[in-house]
């Protein structure tokens, strides 16, 4: 038997934000696939952003080199985005199947439309708002959000 889902106060992202590298060094975009911006809900409420190049990602401090990570992409009411760091897991941690990728808790009353994921080879550090995600040393790598956060991990 299903569960009764009770869509009142629901805060999801209804369309993919199409993030990808922003064109300006250490940023991000939001590029959504038919160029109008993403629609998105915060406790109930319809809010619209439009596509938005050259976002900064809020500072976190420093990854260290051999890890992955996710960073959230979320937004708030007023169309403000920031970015929220999960914790950083060794690549030989997930390749051996010792740990996984958890997605960061969005902050309250923002919505989650994305994440990037941050791997940093064996001699790169990351540094949010400062390290190109297009250097070398770093793979980067987008996930888009539609109605709401994965619910699993990511096991690579």
């Amino acid at each position: 038997m299903q569960a009764h889902i009770d869509p009142r106060g629901a805060t999801a992202c209804f369309s993919s934000a199409g993030l990808a590298e922003g064109t300006n060094a250490n940023t991000f975009k939001i590029n959504a696939a038919n160029g109008a911006g993403i629609d998105y809900a915060i406790n109930g409420l319809a809010y619209h952003k439009a596509d938005t190049d050259n976002i900064a990602m809020t500072a976190h401090g420093v990854q260290a080199v051999s890890t992955k990570c996710l960073y959230l992409v979320q937004i708030d009411s007023a169309g403000t985005v920031s970015t929220k760091k999960g914790t950083e897991v060794s690549t030989t941690a997930l390749t051996n199947g010792t740990a996984v990728l958890h997605w960061p808790t969005p902050d309250a009353d923002k919505c989650p439309v994305g994440a990037i994921k941050v791997e940093t080879d064996g001699s790169t550090t990351f540094t949010a708002a400062t390290t190109d995600l297009g250097a070398a040393g770093i793979t980067d790598t987008y996930y888009n959000f539609a109605g709401g956060m994965p619910h699993e991990p990511l096991t690579s």
